[in-house]
Parts: structure tokens; C-alpha cells; sequence
């Protein structure tokens, strides 16, 4: 009992300790254009899927559910797991595409010893934007559609 209990212990101590996914994103632009003559920026979105590894297996990994969520014992440092949720947060925010996407990944040693313990995250970045017409064309479309 003692031991399941530590464990537990441990898996929680471990979860607060790593964090969880987190999906960020900005629409406060200070009237600077971000987009191009032919778009505009919709949103600046952030992702980062954080995770703690004991002997290169995953412990506890951020999940791709969304902001928040985590998994115990799943590898989803992935790149198609942070692209995902980019492009679903700025699909939320009626973003037409994203561009300057940017991803990077990290690892850092947490217990002394090498390979004992490691702290991984994987991140992206990006910009939504959606072209000038295209508010036009949803909201013609969403007319069309009315019965």
C-alpha cells in the first residue's frame, strides 16, 4: 500500500512539476500590421507540449487534447501533435492559414545523473491570417447557406 501510494506521489509531484500543454494565443496587435498587403494577421498562437522521461520512457508527457491535458506513460512530443493544435487554435480564431510557423525542441537533465531523468518539450509558433476577402466570402457563404 505504502508503495502504490509513493508512487502515486510521485506521479502527481511529477505532473505538477512538468505542467501541462498549453495553447497561447494573442489578438492584441496594437494596431501593427502583422499581415501582408493581402492579409491580415487574425491571431499570434503558442504551443508547447512538455514532458518528463526516466530512462528515455515517457512519465508524464503534455497530451495533444488541447490547453491543459495531460498523459501518463505516451510519447507525443511530436512535430504533428504541436502543428495540430497551432492550426486548430487559429482555425478558432477564424484564421483563413498560418504562416511563419516555427518549431523547436528542448531537453534538459533534471536528476544529476545523465539520462536519469530528463524534462523534454517540443514548441511551435505562428502567425493566423486570413486574406481581406475572406470575411466577405464566409459571411456570403453563410448567407447562401441560410434557408
Amino acid at each position: 500500500m505504502k508503495k502504490s501510494l509513493s508512487l502515486i506521489a510521485a506521479a502527481v509531484a511529477a505532473g505538477v512539476f512538468c505542467g501541462c500543454t498549453t495553447v497561447e494565443s494573442t489578438q492584441k496587435f496594437n494596431r501593427m500590421g502583422l499581415g501582408t498587403p493581402n492579409e491580415k494577421a487574425v491571431c499570434q498562437t503558442f504551443v508547447e507540449i512538455p514532458g518528463i522521461f526516466f530512462f528515455e520512457l515517457p512519465i508524464v508527457v503534455g497530451s495533444p487534447a488541447g490547453d491543459g491535458e495531460w498523459t501518463m506513460f505516451r510519447y507525443n512530443l511530436t512535430a504533428d501533435n504541436v502543428i495540430h493544435l497551432l492550426t486548430k487554435e487559429a482555425k478558432a480564431r477564424k484564421a483563413a492559414r498560418v504562416v511563419n510557423v516555427q518549431i523547436s525542441a528542448a531537453e534538459s537533465t533534471i536528476f544529476p545523473f545523465p539520462l536519469l531523468l530528463t524534462r523534454r518539450t517540443i514548441q511551435a509558433s505562428g502567425t493566423g491570417v486570413r486574406t481581406k476577402g475572406a470575411a466577405v466570402e464566409r459571411a456570403a457563404s453563410e448567407y447562401d447557406a441560410q434557408p
